[in-house]
């Protein structure tokens, strides 16, 4: 948006000089993006008074000028015919460069010397006149700039107003921002109602239709309106906020626009048939030509101005060509209103039509400056086009109190600790209720913890306490706060109980093994637990019953995955599918303590051969094939020493384990048990396995691979032939043999199991071979040998077991 500051200096007293108040504006949030000058290009060009003429002796059509600037005189060659001795006119001298990048030079034509030019106001870029040279008037003084004759030395804001500030899309609100920074008064032009020249009782014919479109319609009606030019002061000022002048009737509605910021658009009174306005939707494929003279299909979601007949404008965005001002015109029907902005944002979006009203319309309009606007019109009509005021302005209101009390003043209460909590530093309250004041923010009450306040209805974007704190740090000046590190307290995140890292693992390494990973349900029918056969209270009794089933086949949360993943099983055995591997990686559902608790397991269910090809051409796996499986992902796990246990109910009793390790079982797997096996229709041997993920994840974590040095010394070697009770687990004997060689031993294995005739009654024979090194030394014979004996001395006293002769 482009402002003159002559314009924001005629409101407001002793505002600073221009580049200080870009800096404010610019740091209040109104950025300043350029300063410019009107008459930057011309600011050479001077006034000159013509002394004498006489036609030039070589061409017809060219006349020699003798000019003066009051310092100097000049002989110029003209083409124009427009002036006479004594004019005034506009001279550009020699190394002058006017618009277009265009120097004057000193030159010769046809003979005769021309010490410069005689310029037009096309030439000047002041308006499309070339017809001649332009004449100033007779006063102006010579040797002047031109201009400072024409009041063309503006000093011209372009401020980029964002979309939350429609307030300040107006001379006023502009200026309300730069006095309250620099505590300025305001002198706002004369808006008061003008009493009726004729025919007082007179009242415009207004009917809203659509209040919910447009809360408020007024219109004021002027007779004996004469239709003309405007003043030259009228044209310069909308010239330099980017406006072209029409008549001084529609620059009387644009400089209110620009001034106030609410838009007012003037009918041809004669022109609307039966001489009354609606304010209505648009019938469905309704025309209207509007006045860029283009014809626009309507919808019934747009509002219209309509006459008794037809629509007249687009209501917001554009008024219609048959009843736009024109040199005729003597009666005015002038509107002001308040529309819906998102009303009028989708009408100008739907038909791509925009305009300096659509622009303010559809981001909020001061809903009390609608009568104020149209009244300050009415007095420039009456002084610059003769305008007489007839009758009372029409008023149309929604009826609707609580819309219009919502468009007007508001009352909001700012905390003062909420506020500088907000803003990290504490500030004055009465800096507080100082800044209010100075944006016209009437504070109504005040109290040592808060203040409460009226909002202007123009400041449509205060409608919270968060927006107040944020006017309180715009005016308070974001360069004044003092900048403080940001401090939040950063706690070490707690570790997945479940490793992704590990699941990703497992999944390609069962995926590679021929299983399909399968989704099931977390909901589940309570017979259906109880139908599997793995310890019965385990899958039932703690059973999570919902509260709202969508239906009775999934009333409970699962305990198992095993129930499903058979149940998809059978249904691929049903359909011919008879060599196939499921697993799924989900949680299980239990309560305990009257409290929800989860497990993640990793189940799988076997039939036929999944994995089948000409290397392997077995009909079905059996369970070494499944323990090959289980220690692979197992390996994977960093699951390295663990004990085999008799399985649960649900295996064959001959043909499954659990697994433990440390003192936690932590699954088991092997061959489904035959009569769980006929209860799912499932022929063969049926495989099956499940495993705790958490538990796994312990000790996937805790055997990560860790980087050692590589000892530079030699290893040595020893086998021992142990002679163990019989019953001995030879996990335990491992235990006490790394227990006593400690950080020396690298490796250790049982290479051998015997058990017969050469082995006493009651005792079996075990051969573990140990590997020694040392990080800082090469073992010598005595060291290894302290170390055997620690070791055979420990295993005699704790599991009676020998050295084998």
């Amino acid at each position: 948006m482009k402002l003159p500051y002559s314009w924001l200096n005629e409101l407001a007293f002793n505002l600073p000089s221009p580049e200080k108040a870009a800096e404010i504006l610019t740091m209040r949030g109104l950025e300043v993006e350029e300063i410019s000058s009107v008459g930057e290009e011309i600011k050479d060009v001077v006034v000159a008074k013509i002394l004498d003429m006489k036609p030039h002796p070589n061409a017809d059509k060219l006349t020699v000028c003798h000019v003066s600037d009051g310092k100097k005189d000049y002989s110029i060659v003209c083409g124009a015919k427009n002036m006479k001795t004594g004019d005034c006119v506009a001279l550009a001298r020699v190394g002058v460069v006017l618009p277009g990048n265009f120097k004057i030079e000193k030159r010769k034509l046809r003979g005769e010397k021309s010490e410069g030019m005689l310029c037009s106001s096309r030439e000047l870029n002041l308006g499309d006149d070339h017809s001649g040279i332009m004449i100033l008037p007779e006063d102006s003084p010579l040797g002047a700039r031109l201009i400072d004759v024409l009041g063309f030395n503006e000093v011209i804001f372009d401020i980029n107003v964002t979309p939350n500030r429609p307030d300040a899309l107006s001379a006023i609100g502009v200026v309300r921002e730069l006095a309250a920074a620099c505590g300025a008064a305001i002198h706002l032009p004369d808006a008061s109602p003008l009493p009726a020249d004729a025919s007082p009782d007179f009242v415009p014919s207004i009917t809203l239709e659509d209040e919910d479109l447009c809360p408020r319609y007024t219109g004021l009606v002027l007779r004996d309106v004469q239709i003309g030019p405007s003043p030259e002061w009228l044209k310069n000022r909308l010239e330099a906020c980017g406006v072209r002048s029409i008549n001084n009737v529609v620059d009387c509605t644009n400089l209110v626009l620009l001034e106030m910021g609410q838009p007012l658009h003037a009918f041809d009174m004669k022109k609307l048939h039966g001489e009354r306005i609606v304010v209505r939707r648009a019938r469905p494929g309704e025309l209207i030509r509007t006045i860029d003279d283009e014809k626009r299909t309507l919808d019934e979601d747009m509002l219209v101005i309509a006459d008794a007949e037809h629509p007249t404008a687009v209501a917001g965005v554009m008024g219609g060509l048959e009843t736009e001002v024109s040199d005729t015109t003597t009666t005015i029907f002038l509107e002001s209103a308040f529309f819906h902005p998102p009303s009028i944002r989708r009408t100008s979006k739907k038909l791509g039509l925009s305009s300096e009203a659509s622009y303010r319309f559809e981001r909020g309009v001061d809903f009390e400056s609608v009568i104020p606007a149209a009244y300050r019109c009415a007095r420039l009509m009456v002084e610059l086009a003769g305008a007489k005021i007839a009758g009372r302005m029409g008023i149309a209101d929604t009826k609707d109190q609580s819309h219009l009390q919502r468009l007007g003043a508001r009352k909001l209460s700012l905390h003062f600790d909420y506020c500088n909590r907000l803003l990290g530093q504490e500030i004055d309250p009465d800096k507080i209720a100082d800044i209010f004041q100075s944006l016209q923010i009437e504070v109504i009450e005040r109290d040592a913890d808060s203040i409460s306040v009226r909002v202007p209805s123009f400041r449509q974007d205060i409608s919270r306490q968060a927006d107040l704190v944020e006017e309180v740090a715009r005016c308070y000046g974001y360069n004044e706060f003092a900048p403080t590190l940001l401090y939040a307290p950063v706690s070490h995140p707690e570790p997945q109980k479940v490793d992704r890292k590990m699941v990703s693992q497992l999944r390609d390494y069962l995926t590679g093994e021929g299983l399909c990973e399968a989704v099931t349900y977390s909901f589940t029918r309570v017979d259906e637990l109880k139908a599997f056969p793995l310890q019965d209270a385990d899958l039932t009794h703690d059973a999570v019953t919902i509260q709202n089933p969508i239906n009775i086949h999934e009333s409970v949360m699962r305990t198992s995955l095993f129930p499903a993943l058979l149940q998809a099983a059978r249904r691929n055995v049903s359909r011919g599918n008879s060599d196939f591997g499921l697993y799924e990686m989900a949680r299980g559902f239990y309560a305990k303590d009257s409290d929800l608790h989860e497990s993640r397991v990793l189940a799988a269910v076997l039939v036929g051969n999944p994995h089948q090809e000409w290397r392997n051409q077995k009909s079905e796996m059996d369970f070494f094939d499944l323990k090959g499986i289980v220690d692979g992902f197992l390996s994977i796990a960093g699951v390295r020493r663990f004990r085999a246990l008799p399985g649960p109910d649900c295996l064959h009793p001959k043909r499954g384990v659990q697994i433990q390790a440390g003192k936690k079982i932590i699954g088991f797997y092997g061959e489904l048990h035959p009569s769980a096996a006929e209860l799912y229709e499932l022929p063969g041997r049926v495989l099956i396995m499940e495993f705790d993920l958490e538990s796994l994840t312990e000790f996937y974590r805790l055997n990560q691979p860790a980087y050692r040095s590589f000892s530079s010394f030699p290893s040595v070697k020893r086998d021992l032939a142990l002679l163990l009770p019989q019953g001995t687990e030879a996990q335990k004997v491992e235990e006490i043999i790394r227990r006593e060689c400690g950080e020396l031993l690298e490796d250790l294995c049982l290479f051998d199991y015997y058990r017969g005739k050469q082995v006493a009654e009651g005792r079996v024979s075990a051969g573990f071979r140990l590997t020694l090194r040392s990080q800082r030394e090469t073992l010598n014979e005595e060291q290894v040998d302290s170390v055997v004996e620690s070791i055979l001395e420990t295993l005699k006293k704790e599991l009676d077991v020998s050295l084998r002769s």
